[in-house]
């Protein structure tokens, strides 16, 4: 009897490990699935060719794809991931279960979403697992959101097409956080009979590092084209940081906002960013410097130091410019405070023509280029 008794607890006890290595090789899984997603979705949305950071509609019918625009937006802002729009296999999570996806709107992949750039901020909030702490922090809300959703709890029922396409048959409920709800709030949590989702999600500071290559890489091509092929064998004067914007070059001033409007020569053919640049307001957030001696007029150069800019304490950079990663926190930028966009005092234009690299080593940090 005892050996019964002892084979019997020995069997349970076999069981309930192999379940639970059976349920962490399957959280695995879907974490390897949703990384996968993630490193597509912000794939996607940086080399988007007319709206770079966006992002396509959610699947809704299950096909792989994303839904096309209804007018200027999503059909809905929550269904599964378009994996086949991303070039992706189909993704599963441990379950065999397609990802779902949910998408702030103003990141939707429409002109109407415009201006999308760096002041950009995602709209979609997600909780911890208790409901009252926000596991997003303040200022850096969702871009998107990818859940794994597990097997099939409680009610939910995942038999017939219509129930295949509802989010409540496969996203849970926890603290009064619905992750069905397309616009969120959204939670996460810890596996148990009641939730099973698990998921991740990109917010603004993990997006746009690479979209901000991509926008210097234009502007310095831009730049040089503009030296080299407008005429003048001169880079534009620049716009200042002040309240009264209009961002059109200001003749004699060497040092503030790139242009949207330049000057000697106008932004033309080579050397003029795409048409996206300026749809998105990108000048707006790049501060621009230019030394004398590239300049159109060097002896009307009212606002020059030197005749060449220096970096980290070198002389010789014809022109730079930085682009100023994401906003800290939940800081609102105003266009005539460029301490709002650049974190250096040395570089917040101290009447001089004396730059540093930035220090910080944060990965959505501002950054300096420069020409040539």
């Amino acid at each position: 009897m005892l050996v019964i008794v002892v084979m019997g607890i020995a069997a349970a006890l076999v069981s309930s490990l192999s379940a639970t290595k059976l349920q962490a090789i399957r959280q695995e899984i879907s974490a390897a699935a949703l990384s996968q997603a993630r490193d597509a979705l912000i794939g996607r949305a940086a080399s988007d060719a007319g709206l770079p950071g966006s992002l396509p509609c959610p699947d809704t019918d299950n096909d792989g794809s994303a839904q096309l625009l209804s007018g200027n937006v999503c059909p809905s802002y929550i269904g599964r991931l378009p994996w086949r729009t991303l070039k992706l296999p189909d993704l599963r999570d441990g379950n065999g279960e397609r990802l779902w996806y949910a998408l702030s709107p103003n990141f939707r992949d429409d002109d109407s979403a415009r201006p999308l750039n760096s002041n950009t901020k995602g709209e979609l909030a997600i909780y911890r697992a208790d409901g009252t702490s926000l596991l997003t922090e303040a200022g850096y809300s969702a871009v998107a959101v990818i859940f794994s959703p597990g097997s099939p709890l409680g009610s939910q029922s995942r038999s017939t097409v219509a129930e295949q396409n509802s989010a409540s048959n496969y996203l849970d409920i926890a603290n009064s956080r619905n992750n069905a709800s397309a616009s969120g709030p959204f939670i996460t949590g810890t596996n148990s009979e009641n939730f099973n989702d698990q998921l991740i999600f990109i917010a603004t500071k993990n997006l746009m590092p690479l979209i901000e290559q991509r926008v210097a890489a234009e502007v310095k091509n831009a730049l040089s084209s503009y030296f080299a092929n407008s005429g003048c064998n001169c880079y534009p004067w620049a716009d200042t940081v002040d309240q009264w914007l209009d961002y059109d070059s200001n003749v004699g001033l060497n040092r503030g906002w790139l242009p949207n409007n330049a000057s000697p020569v106008a932004w033309s053919g080579s050397f003029r960013p795409p048409q996206w640049f300026f749809d998105n307001e990108w000048y707006k957030l790049i501060y621009y410097s230019v030394a004398r001696d590239y300049t159109d007029d060097p002896g009307d150069c009212d606002s020059c130091d030197d005749d060449t800019l220096s970096v980290d304490g070198i002389a010789g950079t014809h022109a730079l410019f930085f682009l100023p990663g994401t906003p800290l926190g939940a800081l609102i930028r105003t266009p005539n405070t460029l301490s709002e966009y650049l974190e250096d005092s040395e570089n917040n234009d101290n009447n001089d023509d004396l730059y540093i690299t930035p220090t910080s080593s944060a990965g959505d940090r501002d950054r300096i280029y420069r020409l040539p």
